[in-house]
């Protein structure tokens, strides 16, 4: 991510559905609250950004940006690390704010072109995150502290899902493999399988050697 800015969190601009536009609803555990997004390239944008423990916050369509020395409303926000950027989605939908005159201007930030041949390496990561996040939304909740801690303590070495279920056998299945993608999304846990192969009991996760 680029050099520190200074930006307080923005709030989602309200986007004025057109007649022949798509309108997504997806919950986000980052944000607890339900995003509208606008596009396919949206949601792709957003599983990345959701699943990147790395992001501590975001924002879709946070506001406008200038670029190539025009005014463009951007699709997020992220900040992470201490830094913090505008994103932009080349050839995506052309959004049109509901009251434009009240959307505000973000001036000398910078901001990340995405081009849509960008997401084709991450394709399998975001349709894996797609079936991880109904588990995170449904049951996270019923998750507590010590049965996270103890899931997390027998992963110290890489390990099928499968293998901690059976591990975790005296626990609701449900809860304890949604233990292991609360774990994934804090950054606790990685899995390469997840880049390679759709998500599966044989799915391996391993713990993370301290950065995520």
């Amino acid at each position: 991510m680029p050099a520190p800015i200074s930006i307080e969190v923005p709030r989602p601009t309200e986007i004025k559905r057109l007649p022949w536009m798509r309108r997504i609803h997806v919950y986000s555990p980052k944000l607890a609250r339900m995003l509208a997004l606008f596009s396919t390239e949206s949601l792709k944008a957003w599983a990345l950004i959701e699943s990147c423990p790395l992001i501590e916050a975001f924002c879709e369509h946070p506001g406008y940006v200038q670029i190539d020395g025009r005014r463009a409303l951007a699709d997020f926000w992220v900040r992470g690390q201490g830094r913090q950027e505008f994103v932009k989605l080349e050839g995506g939908v052309d959004l049109q704010p509901e009251q434009p005159d009240q959307v505000r201007t973000f001036t000398d930030v910078v901001v990340d072109r995405v081009e849509p041949g960008w997401f084709t390496p991450y394709e399998q990561w975001i349709a894996n995150w797609h079936q991880i996040n109904p588990y995170l939304v449904a049951n996270a909740r019923f998750v507590p502290p010590a049965m996270l801690e103890r899931v997390a303590s027998l992963f110290n070495a890489p390990r099928p899902l499968y293998d901690l279920e059976h591990a975790m056998r005296d626990t609701d299945v449900q809860l304890a493999r949604s233990a292991v993608l609360m774990l994934l999304h804090q950054g606790r846990l990685i899995s390469d399988d997840l880049m390679l192969r759709p998500f599966a009991s044989t799915t391996v996760f391993r713990p993370s050697a301290g950065r995520p």
